[in-house]
């Protein structure tokens, strides 16, 4: 996905860990974020509410293989734009930037 996205010209940055993604993603400026709802430590919907809390107006994607599990759906509650069913598209991806 990041050389799809590069390819197409946009500046990626990919982070393994949940807390570390909070950080980088209230401390600079991004155009998407992507996240997972599943993931070790902090649950996806954790990582939207501590970006929505720290910045409001950010654009937080849930990717999620399991669409029906309450944490996804929590992930709705908090702010997320919405939730896009793994396995997906890259161009579901691109129509969010687009906004």
């Amino acid at each position: 996905m990041k050389v799809v996205f590069t390819d197409l010209g946009y500046d990626i940055t990919t982070i393994s860990q949940p807390a570390e993604g909070i950080i980088t993603a209230t401390t600079r400026d991004f155009d998407l974020i992507l996240t997972d709802v599943r993931m070790p430590g902090i649950n996806g919907s954790e990582v939207v509410y501590k970006i929505r809390e720290a910045k409001p107006k950010a654009k937080v994607l849930v990717v999620t293989a399991y669409p029906g599990d309450p944490w996804a759906q929590k992930a709705l509650d908090f702010g997320a734009l919405a939730l896009v069913k793994k396995p997906f598209e890259i161009v579901k991806i691109l129509d969010f930037l687009k906004d």
